[in-house]
């Protein structure tokens, strides 16, 4: 991976020195790779951050570091606790879990507008209604909609297109907040979940624990209606939405073309009802927009992936802990799945 850009922040500003300190840091990591990446990813997260207070908020952090091993340490945090937890690792059904048997479809549309969605299958069905019963990136026809639904028929005559499953994809897990309530509270991964919420909110202003906390997370600004592969590269962090200058106008953005290959450059989103069925928030997508570049620039995003790989081929620890990058990955993603 290429070192850090330039430091372009205005000499002796808080941006500036904490950039600063993060190439300086780079610079004595040597040809450890761990080392280089932590560096890189506080770099980046001091750049990519999406909004100046999210950058002042690192900048704090990073100068409030008395030494190299505290850096390391904030930024293992940075990646352990935050933005590895968007890699949900959950596979969604193709299908839908449940739908209420309702034949006349304004009387089954009035029905699921009665309230938030409090689980996947509420809100994965009113995605569907909102996203017009397509994948929001593609525009492939749900399959499932396409056979059984009379109003999915209808939109499919007035503009044809491929058919397609679907999957609600969440753009932050609700992983997140599996198992933190009741007899849970206080346990390794409510703590987890709320260290999470912290990062969140001081990097990106997105207040989880007031919009995301427990049921709150099928919210349909969190969710948007994607097909299967489209769902595993946004879920893997190859594939993000840029916003443009536009309101609700995003470019579809990933590592490798290849990802891109059949997708518009651009997609706008749209609802007909902005009340009952608000559209997925700039918020959310911004603040996963620059997880993820911090991620990819700072070559942390290769690493989780060999580290993730190395975990499925090693029943057993070595011995001379060469296997220490599993044993640590694995045991952060236990605050997660567990």
């Amino acid at each position: 991976m290429p070192p850090l850009p330039p430091n372009d922040y205005a000499n002796d500003s808080l941006w500036h020195r904490a950039y600063d300190r993060c190439q300086r840091l780079e610079q004595v990591s040597g040809n450890v790779d761990l080392k280089t990446i932590l560096a890189r990813l506080l770099g980046y997260m001091v750049r990519e951050a999406p909004t100046d207070i999210g950058r002042t908020n690192i900048s704090q952090d990073i100068i409030g570091c008395s030494d190299e091993s505290e850096l390391y340490i904030l930024a293992d945090m940075y990646m352990n606790h935050f933005v590895r937890c968007l890699r949900s690792k959950r596979p969604e059904p193709s299908f839908h879990l449940f739908r209420p048997f309702l034949d006349d479809e304004q009387t089954r549309v009035s029905y699921s507008l009665e309230e938030a969605p409090k689980n996947p299958s509420a809100a994965r069905e009113k995605a569907l209604i909102r996203d017009g019963y397509r994948c929001i990136l593609s525009g492939k026809l749900d399959a499932e909609s396409y056979i059984t639904r009379p109003a999915a028929l209808q939109i499919y005559e007035a503009s044809p297109s491929a058919v397609s499953a679907t999957q609600a994809a969440y753009i932050f897990p609700d992983l997140t907040n599996r198992g933190i309530t009741g007899d849970n509270e206080g346990a390794p991964k409510n703590q987890h979940s709320s260290t999470v919420w912290t990062v969140m909110e001081r990097f990106g202003q997105v207040y989880g624990e007031e919009e995301l906390d427990g049921s709150n997370i099928h919210r349909l600004e969190n969710v948007m209606t994607l097909n299967p592969d489209l769902y595993e590269f946004f879920d893997t962090l190859h594939m993000w939405l840029e916003p443009t200058d536009k309101p609700n106008q995003y470019k579809i953005t990933a590592t490798s073309d290849v990802f891109l290959i059949g997708l518009p450059q651009l997609v706008t989103f749209t609802t007909s009802d902005a009340k009952n069925l608000p559209l997925p928030s700039p918020r959310y997508l911004a603040l996963h927009a620059a997880c993820v570049r911090v991620l990819n620039l700072s070559g942390a995003a290769k690493r989780i992936d060999a580290i993730e790989v190395e975990m499925e081929k090693l029943s057993v620890l070595a011995s001379d802990g060469s296997s220490a990058d599993v044993l640590s990955f694995a045991l952060g993603q236990l605050a997660i799945v567990v």
